[in-house]
């Protein structure tokens, strides 16, 4: 199993991230495809997306870095998905549990229950959690999503220099933290991702050639968000995923 193994798409159509951000709307509160359906399958896909990296993960161990919105969630419902296909999954969080948003709490508080080891930045210090990123054989990179504006700031800049440093490979939620969503230029420190496996649709910054060595290989997902909220805008999605529910974009 690797990723050569996936079925590869190219052509594939691309959007803004004030593009992505209206087809979620339009799922969420036209459609009424609830948030936490959406991001318990992003959370399915990351991990098989993950399996595909690592060809295999049982006693792998694979460490979800997590910031306080949707892509953290994701990447926490990822770690404990993981966690039952025999992986030693773990989580760095970049702020303090009452700082994370409603939508991810929920995957927080499973992975409490079922005594993931979590750590949280502000509590553990930079040096430490290196160290600690150092250890494992993949990390899963949940930090930023595509509405972030700005350079990375505080723990998160220091989570993604942390992961960089490590040497070790990195899964990027939907797209390397730090990234620009539209122009794929880096908004100062950004992730260095192995693979990017972003959701629904890619965003248009992931396919700027100045990207690459920061995106790696780009995978898509399938997150169930319906063709017709593609259709509003003008996207027609219903042939991408034919063949598989996770296929690799060729560039």
């Amino acid at each position: 199993m690797s990723l050569d193994d996936l079925p590869g798409l190219r052509d594939v159509p691309s959007v803004t991230g004030a593009q992505m951000a209206e087809i979620d709307r339009i799922t969420i509160d036209e459609l009424g495809v609830a948030v936490e359906m959406l991001m318990e399958n992003a959370s399915r896909q990351i991990a098989a997306a993950a399996r595909f990296v690592l060809g295999g993960v049982e006693g792998k161990r694979i460490i979800a870095i997590a910031g306080t919105g949707n892509n953290g969630g994701d990447a926490l419902g990822a770690a404990r998905r993981l966690l039952g296909w025999g992986a030693d999954a773990r989580a760095v969080l970049a702020a303090p549990r009452e700082r994370v948003r409603e939508s991810a709490r929920r995957q927080l508080e499973l992975l409490a229950r079922l005594e993931v080891p979590l750590a949280e930045m502000t509590d553990t210090g930079g040096e430490v959690i290196g160290e600690t990123l150092a250890e494992a054989d993949l990390l899963l990179d949940g930090l930023l999503g595509y509405s972030t504006r700005g350079a990375p700031r505080g723990e998160v800049a220091e989570l993604i220099r942390a992961a960089n440093r490590s040497g070790v490979h990195i899964l990027a939620v939907d797209l390397p933290s730090g990234l620009d969503p539209d122009t794929g230029t880096p908004l100062g420190v950004a992730i260095r991702a192995m693979a990017t496996v972003t959701l629904a649709l890619p965003k248009t910054g992931l396919l700027a050639p100045g990207a690459r060595g920061l995106v790696g290989e780009l995978l898509l997902a399938d997150i169930g968000i319906p063709p017709v909220a593609f259709g509003r805008i003008g996207v027609d999605t219903r042939y991408l995923f034919v063949d598989s529910d996770l296929v690799r974009i060729l560039r």
